[in-house]
């Protein structure tokens, strides 16, 4: 993505709406705030009632049900249960580890937790059939459908009546959800994060302290994006103000920039007393790229090579030197 999407991108969310067409009609997608958020609730409340008025069991019920049948068993739920925490576990384990090589293996086994939850969560729904809260989500969702698409950018007139939109055809609806999806994928997290990092942001890093300010409205009348925008850039805005030797060429990448400020933070408490001001760092079973990370600018071994090189053992003097430290 070039400059100008990412321009675009911030210009939008100080817009508080995404331009958009419908039958070759313009129209304004508001972006959603905090407020819009606690309706949604309301429908989702409002619908499920409905549906458990109307027969609908919950998913509760329906899990329950489908053990009761055997068609699901209670490991098979106990499991979705187990990898969830995993999926949870391995999330805060990886933010404290400050090895690269460690994170990847752990980022891969995240990676198969996840798709194994996925499918265990895919294969239930299939078991227990639709459930009220199904129903709910559904409706509630086309119910702030109506509300977010307007005439105008100044997202005073609804597109739709309740009427208007109640006559619209499944089809219909699927396009305007999909024109939803799609903004809501355009202003993906892992997106804000680069549009903040690009060079034509960076003089309003330092403002995001104050995000009123930043926006001069309450923070309450901020949409989503606009908290995001705010927020992130007052993250990194903290990582280049308080960690030291930041690699030039991770400064635009959120990912690379977020691990090296975990690992940093997270070395001297993990990496077994390594002492920040040696001339030489030594971690064992560190690869080139987690040493680099680790000791920044500074002269770095690895523990595993010298290892090799003296045979499998170092004696004192050798370990002095690798420590920096005349002997």
């Amino acid at each position: 993505m070039n400059e100008e999407f990412y321009i675009s991108l911030i210009g939008e969310a100080f817009d508080g709406y995404t331009e958009s067409k419908i039958d070759k009609k313009e129209v304004y997608l508001k972006h959603i705030s905090i407020r819009d958020q606690r309706y949604l609730h309301k429908y989702y409340e409002k619908y499920k009632q409905l549906a458990l008025d109307r027969g609908l069991e919950t998913e509760a019920e329906r899990i329950a049900a489908v053990i009761k049948d055997d068609i699901w068993t209670e490991d098979d739920d106990s499991k979705i249960a187990s990898l969830e925490n995993e999926v949870e576990s391995l999330k805060g384990t990886i933010k404290a580890t400050f090895l690269p090589s460690q994170r990847e293996v752990l980022q891969d086994d995240l990676k198969k937790r996840r798709a194994e939850l996925t499918n265990l969560t895919i294969k239930r729904k299939e078991v227990i059939g639709k459930t009220a809260e199904d129903y709910a989500s559904v409706r509630s969702g086309d119910e702030l459908l109506r509300c977010l698409l307007y005439k105008d950018n100044d997202l005073k007139n609804y597109l739709y009546s309740d009427d208007q939109f109640a006559e619209l055809e499944t089809w219909e609806i699927a396009d305007i959800a999909k024109l939803q999806q799609d903004m809501s994928e355009k202003f993906s997290d892992s997106v804000i994060q680069q549009a903040v990092l690009r060079p034509f942001f960076s003089m309003y890093l330092g403002s995001c302290e104050n995000i009123g300010q930043f926006y001069g409205k309450p923070v309450v009348d901020l949409t989503i994006y606009q908290l995001k925008v705010a927020v992130y850039g007052r993250m990194f805005s903290n990582i280049f103000q308080n960690v030291p030797d930041i690699p030039d060429n991770i400064k635009d990448n959120p990912e690379q920039l977020m691990a090296f400020s975990d690992a940093q933070m997270n070395k001297n408490k993990n990496s077994g007393g390594i002492d920040d001001n040696a001339d030489a760092t030594a971690v064992f079973g560190a690869t080139k790229q987690d040493i680099a990370t680790v000791a920044g600018e500074g002269k770095t071994v690895s523990l595993s090579e010298e290892l090799e090189k003296h045979g499998g053992k170092l004696n004192m003097e050798q370990m002095m030197r690798l420590a920096g430290h005349d002997v």
